[in-house]
């Protein structure tokens, strides 16, 4: 199914696994592009993988959302796949107001919700465009597992992730009345407890929380869970086509927990999620 992808937009390629994916699609011989705050670590990249282009700005700054997508999409007009999945993670508690200020609060969900949000908007007239000439065109939105079974260490994360999985669902049933819209795509990756730098700053408290390293939930290896998406990747969904949703491990059983509840509630609606 990674046939379909020749020019693909990664949104926050410069850690995690925004980054594992573009090495990953880069070392795939597909046109990558890149974008992510620091500059820094954009060169970096660029000057380790030959051919990547990138380009620098902050998803968090959404007054500058429009300019940013516009100078895009001028520049590689033939653009058939977006991958969202720049984020951040707080851990805090509502009953200490001192764990959290009401701006580190917005600022997740900012990040986490309203931006790709935002994004959904300036990108999707484009794929649809290029679906209705003949392109085959993708959309990537990457929620999260914990968007389908929250815990309490991180409150404005998993509301935020949980608005994600609804925003996809919400997009595909547009996209079914769109006009010519049978060529684009648009698929939620839902990664599982993934060992990255997310949740660097917490990680220590929230594993006390759970009863000590015995006890707590164990991350999946990076390499593991890029090797996991890819292997799915390429593994069509029931309709022969790219999968809806590629979950992992504890992310593939959200997914498939929900299509076999609420999903089931909107096949007798006739509705297309």
């Amino acid at each position: 199914m990674s046939s379909r992808i020749n020019t693909i937009l990664i949104i926050g390629a410069t850690a995690g696994i925004g980054e594992a994916f573009t090495r990953r699609f880069h070392a795939m011989g597909k046109k990558v592009i890149g974008t992510g705050r620091n500059q820094e670590k954009l060169s970096s990249l660029a000057n380790e993988l030959p051919g990547l282009e990138t380009r620098q700005f902050d998803i968090s700054d959404l007054a500058a959302l429009p300019t940013s997508v516009k100078g895009i999409l001028n520049d590689f007009p033939f653009l058939d796949t977006v991958l969202i999945t720049a984020g951040t993670q707080l851990c805090y508690n509502f009953f200490d107001p001192s764990s959290a200020t009401p701006d580190s609060i917005n600022t997740g969900i900012t990040t986490n919700l309203t931006a790709p949000a935002l994004l959904i908007r300036l990108f999707a007239p484009h794929l649809l465009q290029l679906a209705s000439k003949g392109t085959e065109t993708t959309l990537f939105m990457t929620s999260s597992s914990l968007g389908y079974v929250p815990l309490s260490f991180y409150p404005t994360y998993c509301a935020a992730k949980s608005g994600v999985q609804s925003l996809v669902k919400i997009l595909r049933q547009q996209l079914a009345f769109a006009p010519n819209g049978e060529n684009m795509r648009v698929v939620e990756i839902v990664p599982p407890y993934t060992d990255t730098g997310l949740d660097k700053a917490h990680r220590e408290a929230t594993i006390a929380m759970q009863g000590g390293p015995e006890k707590a939930f164990p991350a999946m290896p990076l390499g593991e869970f890029v090797d996991k998406f890819f292997e799915s990747l390429e593994q069509p969904g029931p309709d022969g086509k790219i999968k809806k949703e590629i979950g992992v491990s504890f992310g593939e059983m959200g997914v498939d927990t929900w299509r076999d509840s609420f999903g089931k509630v909107y096949e007798q609606m006739g509705i297309s999620t």
